[in-house]
């Protein structure tokens, strides 16, 4: 009788081993295939559902939780997602389908896009040692690093993934940038002529390109540069701003102000990049004398941010400009009309013009005399006037300047007339010196006597 009970055990488990197996080999084999169809499909509620089932009855199952986490990531649920192959990990029963290698990767990008960077960055360290070959996981780093200003860390694995992968565009890019933000800009210059090499498309490479050659001098290249990166409607703004800098350094300031112009035609309103676009196309009109239009912009300006730079400096400077037409005459003459003028407010203060020169459209320098002829006796003295009409603040190098020239000019005093501001260590100087400073509420008498 107890042989017959171990001949009928013995068959149960014969039987079981075979059902097993059919059913490990035929039916959950199929059963998985359809799983992975359905999240495929975006069928992943239904999909989740029969991978519970599966855990329920074996929570080691490696691959069903690798699956949920499919499902989860196409549902958009990070959280779930990383809770699953984290469990994967954890488990550590990798095959063919299923390689340690690209869970771990997948584990990375989640964490990337919910900006856990800590973990992103050990995992990325991890599969630089499993996987060295794979020039993405030192890119991801280098990423990693150079957003978080750790550029020499950056600069490291991104030369390792270039290395590694010599037609990754991207990886030149960012060298290129954390050459740029650390000044080296040759070094810059070429990363990003490699990177264009690669990809001619790559808009944020030429405009990176016109910056570094903006700073290295090369203008007319810059704005070729940047005339091609304004294809781009993110970086379009941007570059009319961009040119219109070139156009300044060139002393073009009619190119300028047209790249501006055409900026602000598009700019946001209220961006700084708006802000910009006003501030330096004002500074253009302000050098070819259009005071009123850039009056207006630092009006505009300020409407939007009261503490914009140096705009309410601007705006105090160019106070009287606003209340006066005398001196708002003064500040927008043409070269000619501002010679007239000068002559005269030298004439009204007394003195005989004997030589005039105009130094440029803001300054001109007149050699005068105090000599009355009724006085046959009295020594003729000779005086430097510099006369001039410019917002910025006079300083001690101008001073120093025409003090030392004075025994060459053979003249015993020098004045400057100025619609500027002197600075107190000007005055300073001024004041143990023959040098009289008439600044620019003193202008404003002498033109009202005129």
């Amino acid at each position: 009788m107890t042989l017959t009970y171990v001949i009928i055990l013995i068959f149960f488990i014969l039987l079981g081993m075979i059902v097993l197996y059919i059913l490990h080999t035929f039916v959950f084999p199929k059963k998985i295939e359809e799983i992975i169809k359905m999240i495929e499909n975006g069928q992943t509620r239904m999909a989740i559902k029969k991978l519970n089932d599966i855990l329920e009855k074996d929570d080691r199952n490696a691959f069903a939780h690798y699956l949920m986490a499919e499902a989860y990531a196409k549902e958009d649920n990070k959280k779930y997602a990383v809770v699953e192959l984290r469990q994967v990990l954890k488990l550590g029963k990798f095959t063919e389908r299923m390689k340690e290698e690209e869970v771990r990767i997948k584990l990375a990008r989640l964490y990337i896009d919910g900006k856990q960077i800590e973990e992103a960055k050990k995992e990325l360290l991890i599969l630089t040692k499993i996987a060295p070959d794979n020039y993405d996981n030192f890119y991801q780093l280098g990423l990693i690093f150079y957003n978080s200003q750790a550029l020499d860390r950056a600069l490291g694995f991104l030369k390792k993934s270039a290395t590694i992968n010599p037609k990754h565009d991207m990886s030149y890019y960012y060298l290129g940038q954390v050459y740029y933000r650390t000044n080296m800009f040759p070094e810059s210059k070429q990363m990003l002529i490699d990177a264009i090499k690669l990809d001619p498309a790559n808009y944020k490479a030429h405009y990176f390109l016109g910056l570094v050659l903006r700073q290295m001098g090369d203008f007319e290249w810059a704005i070729k540069e940047f005339e091609v990166a304004q294809k781009s409607d993110d970086l379009k703004v941007k570059c009319f701003l961009a040119k219109g800098s070139c156009y300044i350094e060139r002393s073009h300031h009619q190119k300028a102000i047209m790249e501006f112009e055409r900026g602000l035609k598009i700019a946001r309103k209220g961006s700084d990049t708006e802000l910009n676009l006003r501030y330096y196309l004002a500074d253009c009109q302000e050098k070819i004398r259009d005071i009123h239009a850039a009056i207006e912009n630092w009006e505009r300006i300020i409407e939007i941010n009261s503490n914009f730079k140096d705009v309410q400096e601007k705006l105090k400077n160019y106070s009287e400009f606003r209340q006066d037409d005398r001196i708002k005459d003064f500040l927008i003459h043409g070269l000619s009309q501002f010679e007239h003028q000068s002559r005269k407010i030298v004439e009204s203060l007394g003195y005989r013009i004997t030589d005039i020169e105009i130094i440029n459209d803001t300054d001109i320098e007149i050699i005068a005399t105090d000599f009355d002829s009724k006085w046959r006796n009295t020594r003729q003295t000779n005086k430097l006037i510099r006369i001039n009409r410019t917002t910025d603040v006079i300083g001690e190098k101008l001073l120093r300047s025409l003090h030392e020239n004075m025994k060459n000019k053979n003249v015993t005093r020098v004045i400057i007339i100025s619609t500027a501001e002197f600075s107190p260590q000007a005055v300073d100087f001024a004041n143990t010196r023959p040098i009289e400073l008439h600044g620019k509420s003193d202008l404003i008498d002498i033109l009202k006597k005129i």
